[in-house]
């Protein structure tokens, strides 16, 4: 099983809702408390030092679209999980709602290691805010 922090913003390459990691940049961009920036910090911090970045999140074609992957956490990845959660409480206090979705068996693998797997998106796999109009302090998303 695997498990992924989504938001109801969309990310322009995959089509899919934005993760937490990407999404933190709207707090940044719209303002939200000093604690909130600390806090994150801490938690990116930690994850730049323990969790390998991908080596691949895309696989790009000569003669047609490339396809942007989608990162979700295997469920053993326990601390990962806890301290992503714990970011998804911060982010969700920051201004932008953040929600958990599970998939129980990927389809097309791009890149994996211990913790996490990047996956080509499919239309089917599940979302948190399918049917949701973002409005970030006034604007929509």
């Amino acid at each position: 099983m695997y498990v992924r922090f989504v938001t109801p913003l969309i990310h322009p390459d995959s089509g899919m809702e934005t993760g937490f990691f990407r999404a933190s940049w709207y707090l940044y961009r719209t303002g939200c408390p000093d604690w909130i920036y600390e806090e994150l910090d801490i938690q990116f911090r930690w994850f730049n030092r323990n969790l390998p970045v991908p080596d691949r999140v895309a696989r790009h074609f000569k003669r047609r679209n490339s396809i942007y992957g989608v990162c979700w956490f295997h469920t053993a990845a326990r601390e990962c999980i806890d301290r992503a959660r714990y970011c998804a409480w911060l982010i969700t206090e920051g201004g932008v709602p953040v929600q958990a979705v599970k998939l129980r068996s990927p389809r097309e693998i791009i890149w994996h290691d211990d913790h996490q797997v990047v996956l080509r998106p499919h239309h089917d796999m599940p979302r948190a805010f399918p049917d949701t109009r973002f409005a970030l302090r006034g604007r929509h998303v």
